[in-house]
């Protein structure tokens, strides 16, 4: 096969993965956004802020129970079945280790917090980490394999799982509760939907031969991630122990809401498009058609979403959350610049991990974190809207450099990105600007939202059609979707191989 032939075959399994978790993500999405609709209404602020101080320290702990090594498995050209194997039980010791060392440390996390309500959270919360970890691989796999049909499915029915079991612990007055409830059922639902989906078994454990450099690629991405997270959950911490568990109930819900199209779109879209790119990272023309491709679609939805919470935060806020929530919504409005900008940062993260570049970001994620890290310690006497515009403006302004630092040695330029983002850019911000304008701000918030969402939709589709090859952009859309619900053949499943 040719080069430039196996580059488009890859390119369209990624663009019809893509499609397909786009897909089952948005049933996800939706149940997401019911269930905080529904939990706001049944959970107090504060309780929010307890647990949501408790998985700030989590997701600092939880890079390190895949340390990088299912990332590894999708990046690297051939991996066999023993070393596939190998990873699954190196991911299984770290997950047993850390669950078994948070449940009995937990006492002492809620001390250096400075909560001692949260002492039982930190121990009920612990097997998130066992449970992760074991699906890892399988996860892993079903990515390689460019099997996205299963894995959209666990994915999307772990979150609908853990809606419905938080609701439901909520509506018997669980309070706090119910929020460890809807995290645990989603986590062995996901483990679950990965193993049935793969049809993969480990092996019993054994250390096979070429283990090192994936272990050596793994260990890089997890100093990587780990400060990453560091940096997107000090700023819980912070608020958390010197601001207040109400405080932090108002900010997590508006973080949330702002995070909803990264951790909602970028993971699906990552796991179609990463394996594809790391095929195609010594094709460099066949990779750039890719790359500009699978950006377009983020900008496509991260500019609407980021644009559209900014301009509508107020109705936003009191049809999700209720009036009790009205704190959230100056907060949410001061974090969609840094929503928009972590849902665009995964188009770097593509370019590192494809072509293995992960000692590189590392040293860019040093740097990024230390900058956004400082800016949260700045405006924390000014509050959670003080963190709030200083995470946002420290992310705007690291967003050009960070861009080029992560392609300088590379094929790609900013013209590769840039091509794919302008117009979304371009159309979302007419139509911000027109719902900001047409908000009738004494009307009730129901009504508030569908008039700012219609006015959105209309002037974003018309600007759209406007701009050179706005059109084209919109049918390839409307191709999408389809690609998304047409009955086609499976792909087969890709084995680990030598």
């Amino acid at each position: 096969m040719s080069g430039a032939g196996h580059g488009d075959t890859l390119a369209q399994r990624a663009t019809r993965g893509a499609a397909l978790m786009l897909a089952a993500r948005a049933a996800g999405t939706l149940a997401a956004i019911a269930a905080t609709a529904v939990l706001a209404r049944l959970v107090a602020p504060a309780d929010f802020g307890v647990v949501a101080v408790v998985l700030s320290v989590f997701a600092l702990a939880r890079c390190l129970e895949e340390i990088g090594l299912g990332e590894a498995t999708v990046q690297r050209a051939e991996i066999g079945d023993a070393q596939v194997s190998t990873l699954f039980w190196m991911n299984a010791a770290l997950g047993l280790a850390l669950s078994t060392v948070f449940a009995l440390a937990s006492p002492l996390v809620a001390a250096l917090l400075g909560r001692p309500e949260t002492a039982p959270f930190v121990a009920a919360l612990a097997p998130l980490f066992l449970l992760s970890s074991l699906g890892a691989q399988h996860r892993a796999l079903l990515r390689r394999g460019f099997r996205f049909r299963p894995l959209a499915m666990a994915q999307a029915g772990s979150v609908i799982a853990g809606a419905a079991a938080g609701i439901a612990a909520a509506s018997r007055g669980a309070g706090a509760w119910s929020l460890v409830a809807q995290h645990l059922t989603a986590a062995v639902t996901l483990l679950a939907g990965a193993w049935v989906g793969s049809r993969w078994q480990p092996h019993a454990p054994r250390i096979a031969a070429g283990v090192r450099p994936l272990l050596r690629f793994g260990l890089h991405l997890t100093a990587s991630q780990f400060v990453t997270a560091l940096s997107r959950n000090i700023d819980n911490i912070l608020i958390g122990r010197f601001v207040g568990t109400a405080a932090l109930g108002a900010y997590d819900r508006a973080f949330q809401l702002m995070m909803l199209p990264a951790t909602q779109f970028n993971q699906p879209l990552t796991s179609a498009v990463a394996p594809a790119l790391g095929r195609l990272q010594h094709e460099p023309e066949a990779y750039r058609r890719l790359y500009r491709a699978a950006t377009e679609v983020i900008a496509s939805v991260a500019f609407p979403i980021a644009v559209f919470t900014a301009a509508a935060a107020p109705a936003l806020v009191g049809v999700l959350l209720g009036p009790a929530w009205s704190d959230a919504a100056p907060l949410l409005r001061a974090l969609a610049p840094c929503g928009l900008m972590l849902s665009l940062n995964v188009g770097t993260g593509w370019v590192y991990q494809s072509l293995g570049r992960s000692e590189r970001q590392l040293r860019w994620t040093l740097f990024g974190s230390g900058v956004s890290v400082a800016a949260i310690v700045a405006g924390l006497q000014w509050g959670a809207l003080g963190v709030a515009i200083a995470l946002s403006c420290a992310r705007l302004a690291l967003r050009p450099f960070g861009v080029a630092y992560c392609f300088r040695g590379t094929f790609l330029t900013p013209r590769d990105l840039l091509a794919g983002t302008w117009r979304a850019a371009c159309a979302a911000t007419a139509a911000g600007i027109a719902a900001w304008l047409a908000d009738p701000a004494d009307a009730p918030v129901a009504w508030r939202l569908t008039t700012q969402a219609v006015v959105f939709a209309v002037v974003a589709l018309a600007a759209m059609a406007s701009l050179p090859g706005g059109i084209a952009r919109l049918l390839q859309a409307r191709s999408l979707l389809r690609a998304a619900v047409a009955p086609a053949q499976r792909p087969r499943a890709e084995a680990p191989h030598a």
